[in-house]
């Protein structure tokens, strides 16, 4: 395993997730088929949402293949129960039973019976794979492995063999349960939960005591409460709630609560609730729609799996049991090996990932897939280790337009943007080079989703939420793999930046990093200390960032890996690094790296020097062998419960032969007995695995990989296992003193000890101990030449992008030679066009650069020019009057995709009308408002841009789009819905937006504006009946960003599909006539969509409005948290705008406001006026 291997004392069941559910389609266009994975699924919140909310472009829906692996197998039985329930008929009738089997932990008489009688149908068809996929609900539901449905069937064992228990056991059983309730509330009671706050999205601040209320009214009875008088009482414990991965004890996650997988914004949106409610009124309310919602969603998976129309395929969900890394892993190699694969199934497991391979092999029939367009890892990273987490997932992603999301609940660093480097191990712009994905926010400076929530509850909980979107670095390019070696570094700075990484994932290792700590005031230490004892990383897993690496970058790799063996060999940074020197290289071998130092000695010349105390039954010695150290369970017995009470201690093995010590932390472990067999290579070693695990009596085995050079140096000393010096505590320290050591025997013994060729497994199956960690990519000559990267002079961050091109073109080598001008162009922030008179050539650069300011090398001999571009992205924002480059679409297979604008369905998105009592919390200009981050706010006050003369024309479009949305719904006065964009500088209108609702984003927790577009023509004047519009002024800037974003929000919402004269496909561009400024004649996007649904229309605006309108999805663009510090409001950010002349900026005084926009406020009209010129750019007039 790539994650350090640690113990299994405080461990937690999560029956139901705490987060709202997602549509896992949003980014995927209509025609596309959706392979999903789901990495640490958890409950299928996301999976019912989906189906409800997934658009299609046809009668038919899109097809959805969705694998969901989790490490605990009762969440999947709990899964698969749900959804036989589903394909089961008259699902529909018995949907309020369902929701109480589902989400209730007591349960009524009915809904008891409900989950019993379905186990008694389930539990025959796990006794095989045959027997099941023979049954009624293979249709839906396929297993993975034998494995997987094996574990599954036995919860459904567990839950069944409730109903047969006697009295006692029945007495006892309840005992238990309503003990760890109890528990539980006694942990709460006298505090705020807030985990559902968020669920509520731009209405959290409501909440905060209904959700806490709930929550602890839930752990005192149970059940959801509705209020409804028909609610039968619920006596029984639900077994489902009572069984895990851990056992029998009662192991729910103190902070689950049913609510928090909905939607609570659409219980909230009408309900003119005051920010100062302190009640817990809404409780009912909110239960009413979390039931509704589970409701509808689960309407659409019983359309889709008892629709016989439809295809029988149209859903297919996919278990598996595992632990993920190796599940991504294992599909990996599906393309280059068999089905079979050497890796463990899951930590402190010896079973083999094994997978069907009737599904997945080159030879099925209808294989799997193995790669796919949508990868959701919930917050595994939180687990795993944001590094662990893409080396296994990049690989399956299979294009350039798929998306990777990923999910933060804990907090790293000091801010969110601290939190991010520190998540990557370095800045995002190098990371995204090395690994070849980035997150589509940090590129395009916004996101459509928002956080409004988490800053809201900030002071109330110690998580902070953070979702990202990842995406290929190719994303549009023309590129036929994402994976192929595109880029180059030299191998000296490639080197130095791989260290750099190295000294960041093992930081905890750093004194001085613990001594600052320690410096800090004591809310910030405690937490460092607490984020500090958390380890995701073993040298194993920095050896799979570099051959994920490898497969992208060209360089000296030989050259690369010496260097960086050197520096991590000569580094005294990492007080303990030294002592992982021998696991570090020895990993990078496994890896297929290339080590001179340790040409691997002649071993046998070696051995017939020296009397070895090993290796002297063996005829060949390989490389690399396994030790496997078998742990007497009195050993553990005498530190269980110290383990236990530490949290989550992480284990490492070492070597010691004098002062020499040699640490190991890529180790595996499990319970059970060792079975060995034969002598010399030959020996070979089976576990017969405990069930009970930590619980059971069996001896700890652990192996860990070695260098036999390593071996052989220190045969005459000890192996031993510890505790990892980060996970101890004083009363750890005070049984087994400083070092933590566990156990410690000569590597002779026999008894204990076992030097293998492979480690061993539960069967006949091995992982050989040189086993590659990834199939190793040659460094072999490739086609054309890479995009350089050159790093600056403290190596920290990327400072240029070289493109060589050759011309082979006879033209342009004619030109070239003849001394013609060579002049580049930028047509996007990551594109431009090389010109040589009349020759043309189209560049890619992976990121944004300024080609304006690149330096041109050329050699009009050797008939090549090089672009030297400095790099432009930073994580430090400002405003720019330039923007179109930041609304990107490109085309897939021919159909548009967007990069940082998810998709929404219209029609699922709910609406609302704001309430109209003066004393309701005004939540949406609130929510709106919170688009501007702090710099924008004190931009607004300030009336230009801090330390710029330009525009910021970000800023002042979301100023327009704040204008929009409270003036549709009448926040500030009378509502208005028709507007026109209104070019300042060309004095005419280039588009009118209608607007016919504000609608709720759930899944986004945010609004969006139902609209249509309408491109302005001066034939269009008085045919269009439209009483009055609201013109929104735009400068140059503005106008060309709008042109740039509003095929976005129309492409966004599409139910149609592009014609094949599509004026984008004709044009090869989006938007059309980019260079167009507001001209009318020339539009902006495409005509596929004009007059599509137009039928309400006709009747209010006429017959022109009916025949050229497109719909749109209109919704705020937020700043981004990681990038810029968000959380103030244009009230409380803003305020001396308000409270002090606009012009002069005196405060204290009475104020006027300006009489067009009421924004603007003046102490004198002496003042007003002098502020005109600038404050006309950004008046709104009707």
């Amino acid at each position: 395993m790539s994650h350090p291997l640690y113990w299994l004392g405080r461990v937690y069941f999560y029956p139901v997730g705490n987060t709202s559910a997602v549509c896992l389609t949003e980014e995927l266009p209509p025609e596309h088929k959706a392979d999903v994975l789901l990495l640490g699924c958890g409950d299928p919140r996301h999976v019912l949402y989906t189906v409800h909310a997934d658009m299609s472009t046809s009668h038919e829906p899109r097809k959805l293949d969705i694998t969901c692996c989790d490490v605990d197998a009762a969440i999947l039985a709990r899964n698969t129960l749900l959804f036989t329930l589903l394909a089961d008929e008259g699902a529909e009738v018995r949907l309020p039973s369902i929701w109480n089997v589902f989400y209730h932990m007591m349960l009524d008489e009915d809904s008891l019976s409900v989950l019993i009688e379905q186990c008694r149908k389930l539990v025959p068809l796990a006794e095989s794979l045959d027997s099941w996929k023979q049954g009624p609900y293979a249709r839906v539901v396929t297993m993975c492995n034998s494995d997987t449905l094996s574990e599954i069937g036995r919860f459904w064992k567990l839950w069944l063999g409730t109903s047969s228990f006697n009295v006692t056991q029945a007495e006892q059983f309840r005992e238990d349960f309503e003990n760890g309730m109890k528990n539980v509330r006694k942990r709460a009671e006298d505090s705020v939960v807030t985990t559902s706050m968020r669920s509520a999205g731009p209405l959290a601040a409501v909440t905060l005591f209904a959700v806490s209320e709930h929550f602890k009214r839930f752990w005192t009875t149970g059940v959801t409460d509705d209020g409804s008088p028909a609610t039968k009482p619920a006596n029984n414990p639900n077994p489902t709630f009572a069984f895990s991965l851990f056992g029998d004890e009662f192991a729910v996650h103190y902070g689950i609560d049913p609510i928090s997988g909905f939607h609570l914004a659409e219980a909230l949106a009408s309900s003119g609730l005051e920010l100062t409610n302190k009640t817990a009124s809404a409780i009912p309310k909110v239960v009413r729609t979390a039931r509704q919602q589970f409701s509808t969603w689960c309407k659409a998976v019983i359309r889709r799996v008892q629709n016989l129309s439809a295809s029988s395929a149209s859903l297919m969900v996919r278990m598996y049991a595992g632990e993920a890394l190796a599940f991504c892993q294992a599909l990996r190699s599906i393309n280059t090996a068999a089905a079979h694969t050497p890796m463990f199934t899951a930590s402190w497991r010896r079973s083999v990932v094994q997978l069907d391979d009737t599904l997945y092999s080159l030879r099925a029939p209808s294989p799997a897939p193995t790669s796919f367009n949508v990868i959701e890892t919930s917050n595994l990273l939180d687990h795993l280790g944001l590094l662990n987490l893409l080396t296994a997932t990049i690989p399956l992603l299979d294009s350039p337009s798929s998306t990777l999301y990923t999910e933060a609940l804990l907090p790293a660093g000091h801010s969110p943007a601290q939190g991010i480097l520190d998540h990557m191990c370095g800045d995002l712009s190098t990371s995204a080079l090395l690994l070849g994905v980035v997150p589509s926010a940090y590129i395009s400076r916004f996101t459509t989703r928002s956080n409004t929530a988490e800053t809201t509850r900030e002071s109330h909980g110690s998580q902070y939420y953070e979702r990202l979107t990842w995406k290929h670095i190719n994303f549009g390019h023309l590129s036929n793999t994402s994976h192929e070696a595109e880029l180059s570094f030299t191998a000296p700075q490639l080197a130095r930046k791989l260290f750099d990484i190295y000294l960041r994932m093992f930081s905890g290792e750093d004194l001085r990093k613990k001594t600052g700590i320690l410096s800090l005031d004591k809310p910030r230490a405690e937490r460092l200390i607490n984020s500090s004892m958390i380890i995701h990383y073993s040298r194993r897993s920095f050896a799979l960032l570099l051959a994920h690496i490898r497969t992208r970058i060209r360089s000296d790799w030989n050259r690369v890996i010496h260097d960086l063996e050197v520096l991590i060999r000569q580094d005294r940074t990492l007080i303990t690094g030294s002592n992982f020197y021998q696991d570090t290289v020895c990993q990078l071998y496994l890896a297929g790296f290339g080590l001179p130092r340790f040409s691997l000695l002649d071993v046998g010349k070696f051995r017939s020097q020296e009397n070895l105390p090993i290796f002297q039954s063996w005829s060949k010695v390989p490389d690399v062998v396994t030790i496997v150290l078998v742990v007497p369970r009195h050993v553990i017995a005498k530190v269980q419960s110290d383990l236990s009470d530490t949290g989550t201690p992480f284990f490492q093995c070492g070597m010691q032969l004098g002062p020499m010590h040699a640490a190991f932390a890529s180790i595996s472990g499990s319970f059970g007995k060792l079975k060995v067999s034969g002598e010399g290579e030959n020996k070979v070693a089976v576990v017969v695995e405990d069930r009970e695990g930590i619980n059971g009596t069996s001896p700890m085995i652990v192996s860990f990989p070695v260098l036999s050079s390593t071996l052989i140096y220190m045969s005459r000393g000890t192996v031993g296992l510890a505790i990892c010096p980060a996970s101890g505590n004083p009363a750890l320290i005070a049984k087994l003193g400083l070092h933590l050591s566990l156990f410690n025997v000569p590597l002779t013994d026999e008894r204990y000890v076992h030097i293998l060729t492979s480690s061993p497994t539960t069967g006949n199956d091995t992982i050989n101990s040189e086993y590659p960690l990834i199939p190793p990519k040659l460094d072999t000559e490739s086609q054309g030449h890479p995009i350089h990267v050159e790093m600056d002079e403290s190596n920290t961050e990327v400072q240029s992008l070289t493109a060589h091109v050759d011309i082979v073109d006879p033209v342009g080598q004619a030109s070239l030679a003849s001394g013609c001008a060579v002049t580049v162009e930028q047509l996007s922030p990551n594109k431009a066009k090389l010109r040589v008179d009349r020759y043309e050539h189209v560049i890619f650069f992976p990121l944004p650069v300024d080609t304006v300011n690149a330096k041109l090398r050329i050699a009009r001999k050797s008939k090549y020019i090089e672009v030297v571009a400095p790099m432009t992205l930073t994580p430090n924002v400002k405003g720019e009057s330039d923007i179109t480059g930041n609304f990107r679409m490109a085309f897939d297979r021919g159909v548009p995709t967007l990069w940082s604008m998810h998709r929404v369905n219209l029609d699922r998105c709910p609406s609302f009308k704001l309430s109209k009592s003066r004393k309701a919390f005004d939540w949406l200009g609130l929510h709106i408002g919170f688009m501007f981050s702090q710099r924008e706010c004190m931009s607004r006050q300030q009336r230009v841009t801090p330390g710029s003369t330009a525009p910021d024309t970000f800023k002042n479009l979301k100023d327009s789009l704040y204008t929009l949305f409270v003036t549709v719904a009448g926040s500030n006065g009378p509502t208005q819905a028709e507007f026109a964009l209104w070019d300042s500088e060309e004095k005419r209108r280039y588009a009118v937006i209608l607007v016919t609702d504000i609608r709720l984003d759930l899944g986004s927790h945010t609004v969006v504006a139902d609209s249509w577009i309408i491109p302005w023509s001066n034939d269009f004047q008085g045919k269009l009946k439209l009483a009055r519009t609201l013109s929104i002024k735009t400068d140059v800037h503005e106008s060309a960003a709008w042109r740039h974003l509003l095929p976005l929000f129309i492409e966004r919402c599409r139910t149609w599909k592009h014609k094949p004269s599509c004026e984008y496909l004709v044009h090869n561009s989006v938007p059309l006539y980019p260079g167009a400024g507001s001209d009318p004649k020339q539009v902006s996007w495409c005509s596929c969509g004009m007059g599509i649904g137009t039928e309400m229309l006709r009747e209010r605006y006429g017959s022109v409005a009916a025949q050229y309108a497109t719909r749109a999805a209109i919704s705020p663009l937020f700043a981004v948290s990681y990038m810029e510090k968000v959380g103030g409001t244009i009230d409380d950010l803003a305020e001396p705008a308000l409270t002090r002349c606009a012009a002069c900026g005196k405060g204290g005084v009475p104020l006027f406001a300006c009489s067009k926009c009421k924004r603007a406020k003046y102490c004198s009209k002496d003042c007003q006026v002098k502020d005109w010129q600038m404050h006309k750019k950004n008046c709104v007039l009707t």
